[in-house]
């Protein structure tokens, strides 16, 4: 993912560097007509490259999304009254944030996917 981020945001600062266009097999082919609009795609473009250069940047956006989604899931443990219990099931953001960083890629996701399975299956027994 951060390649692909990387790419398009370099793609967007070279676009909006070479913006008053190109000449390419003797033909003219404006790319931008606007300076505003050069100014926003080059901006969006670092906006883009910015995780790739501060790493801990997507690290932390992933892992504030963790931990807002597990409290969600446990939200709905309690509202179904599925009697989900332990690590995984409570409401203390800092827990599941600090908890995210220490892990490695992929692991968030696992546990994401796990607390949606449990409650997916609680959910059909429940029958809301």
């Amino acid at each position: 993912m951060e390649s692909n981020l990387l790419i398009m945001g370099v793609g967007c600062v070279v676009a909006a560097i070479i913006g008053g266009g190109f000449r390419f097999f003797g033909m003219d082919v404006p790319l931008i007509n606007s300076i505003k609009r050069q100014m926003l795609l080059g901006l969006f473009g670092l906006v883009l490259i910015s995780p790739t250069v501060n790493p801990n940047g997507l690290t932390h956006f992933k892992c504030d999304r963790y931990a807002r989604v597990a409290i969600e899931q446990h939200k709905k443990n309690l509202k179904l009254g599925c009697n989900l219990v332990g690590i995984r099931w409570h409401d203390n953001f800092e827990g599941h944030y600090n908890w995210c960083l220490s892990q490695s890629n992929g692991i968030s996701k696992y546990e994401m996917d796990l607390r949606k399975s449990k409650l997916d299956d609680c959910a059909k027994s429940v029958k809301i």
